[in-house]
């Protein structure tokens, strides 16, 4: 039984979660959002049936319901319970990468990697677990059409609007003789998750504006085309950071097929990037599905598969050499989340609160 569990963990798991935990921890910095504390003043506004927050991010649930199961009522226990859902939806996605084979790796030099990590509050990191899962069963030989259904489903709940994104990427993406079904699980999980946020958001008595009515605001929709337009190629690093060298490989030896695929993929997730000001955070995540197709492509080709070391070595040197970039109004080499406590001051003030005691 041991064995077996262990056997589970092989391959590059461990080297994969130790290297994504220096990446986020070390490199890029954990930090939780600005608006956290307003989010768990919603746990205490639904208790008291008295929800006044107008913010959209009521329309992820998976914190607030979290916090009021486990009834959380204090803000440092608030924001521990962000970071282990964090940490553990990192080791949830390293696991569920390993289908990836010997590029379950390179997925980490992706820009959602950067999210996850300076937005710890939102749901991020649970859209990439999720993304991940669905692209495990379909890009396969025989996909899981239930498997697709839940994780989409859990998906809409998560983050709708995301989850809207992800879909049309991975419809663009499968294969052709999949596509039918996958429309119709895909809309019907899609239409469900909907309704339950709506009916969570009726029963809680949000008044807010939802993410697409903010979309119609004055000015969003031409402030964000106008921002993308003008940092195009800005926009492309920071959601495939050192897997734009990759792709670029990839180009030269796949069939024009999978590269229209990619091409129009990548389109799309401009397009999309493009009705919000969450720039590189909605683009990095929309292409995850783009990255985790154009790996099966390298895996599944036997023309650049045994040069895996200088594919490893091309976007690992093209990654810390160009280094960060991520667009959220401007262009940011370090996290943009700057007016709430940092995560390594939180760390050391709750463990020498915890410690108090004994080093007195």
């Amino acid at each position: 039984m041991n064995f077996k569990i262990l056997k589970n963990f092989s391959g590059n798991f461990y080297f994969d979660f130790l290297l994504l935990i220096f990446l986020t921890h070390v490199y890029y910095k954990l930090s939780f959002v600005n608006s956290l504390y307003e989010d768990f003043l919603l746990l205490d506004q639904i208790r008291n049936q008295n929800v006044t927050s107008t913010f959209f991010f009521v329309e992820s649930p998976v914190f607030t319901l979290l916090g009021l199961l486990l009834g959380v009522e204090n803000f440092d226990v608030y924001k521990l319970l962000v970071y282990f859902v964090t940490l553990f939806g990192f080791a949830l996605i390293v696991y569920n990468s390993r289908f990836l084979k010997n590029y379950s790796t390179l997925y980490l030099f992706g820009g959602w990697v950067i999210t996850c990590s300076w937005f710890m509050g939102y749901v991020d990191v649970l859209s990439v677990l999720f993304c991940t899962l669905i692209c495990k069963t379909l890009f396969s030989s025989n996909p899981s059409y239930f498997k697709t259904f839940i994780w989409m489903l859990m998906m809409t709940i998560n983050h709708n609007a995301v989850s809207f994104g992800i879909f049309i990427i991975i419809f663009i993406l499968i294969n052709n003789e999949f596509k039918l079904k996958f429309f119709l699980v895909s809309f019907i999980s899609q239409l469900a998750g909907n309704v339950l946020i709506q009916i969570y958001l009726s029963n809680i008595g949000f008044g807010g504006r939802g993410r697409f009515r903010f979309i119609f605001n004055d000015n969003v929709i031409e402030n964000s085309i106008n921002f993308v337009s003008n940092n195009i190629f800005l926009v492309l690093w920071s959601g495939f950071l050192g897997i734009s060298v990759l792709i670029l490989i990839i180009f030269n030896v796949i069939n024009w097929e999978s590269i229209r695929y990619i091409l129009s993929a990548l389109i799309v997730a401009l397009l999309i990037t493009s009705l919000g000001l969450d720039t590189s955070r909605v683009f990095s995540l929309v292409v995850c599905p783009i990255i985790i197709f154009t790996l099966l492509e390298i895996n599944n080709n036997t023309k650049v598969n045994f040069q895996i070391s200088y594919l490893y070595t091309f976007v690992v040197i093209s990654h810390f050499l160009l280094g960060t970039y991520h667009l959220f109004g401007k262009n940011y080499k370090t996290t943009p989340m700057t007016n709430i406590e940092s995560f390594y001051d939180f760390v050391p003030r709750i463990v020498n609160s915890l410690m108090s005691n004994i080093w007195s």
